[in-house]
């Protein structure tokens, strides 16, 4: 009888013995499933990430155009950039900025969205800055329009310029930073 217990004690062990080792097999699979969908899900949230800065980039696009027609003043000899630019060039840039903070604002909605926090306060950032340029340069027309010149014109200007490159330069790094960190 001694041989038969020892039989099944064997037959015992080898069933727990199998079944541990499924145990283990069905845990580190699920594991391994788990780790994979994670890997795959930060993958999917850098590239929507990534869209949702690009989009944020472009709604910025026609500032450049206006920094370069009102503030570098393009074509236009150093001696006389220290006053505004022409009423129509001014208002023409006023309304680019105008429709810039509309793109900013609606693209801004995503970054909130997509995240993180950080990338999203610097948006917030730029498109208040570019507001605060448009509002400056609005100013600015109305006195030319009441005949009531600057002085201070070519200071301020540079001070809202100066914001909101500094605050494109910002987010740019920020959004950098998320693209590039490995998941």
């Amino acid at each position: 009888m001694d041989q038969g217990w020892a039989a099944l004690f064997g037959a015992g062990v080898g069933v727990v013995g199998t079944l541990c080792t499924s145990a283990l097999t069905y845990s580190s699979a699920r594991r391994q499933a788990r780790d994979q969908g994670a890997v795959d899900h930060v993958r999917a949230l850098r590239s929507e990430r990534r869209e949702a800065y690009l989009v944020f980039m472009q709604a910025a696009e026609p500032v450049d155009g206006v920094l370069h027609r009102v503030a570098h003043q393009d074509g236009v000899p150093a001696s006389a950039r220290d006053a505004p630019p022409a009423p129509d060039v001014l208002g023409a840039a006023v309304a680019e900025l105008g429709g810039a903070v509309d793109a900013l604002y609606k693209a801004q909605a995503r970054l909130d969205l997509m995240g993180p926090e950080a990338v999203a306060a610097e948006g917030v950032n730029v498109w208040s800055d570019v507001r605060s340029l448009r509002a400056y340069l609005e100013r600015v027309l109305h006195g030319m329009r009441e005949g009531l010149p600057d002085a201070a014109y070519r200071t301020g200007l540079e001070d809202a310029v100066d914001a909101v490159e500094m605050s494109r330069e910002r987010f740019t790094r920020r959004a950098r930073e998320v693209i590039v960190t490995p998941p």
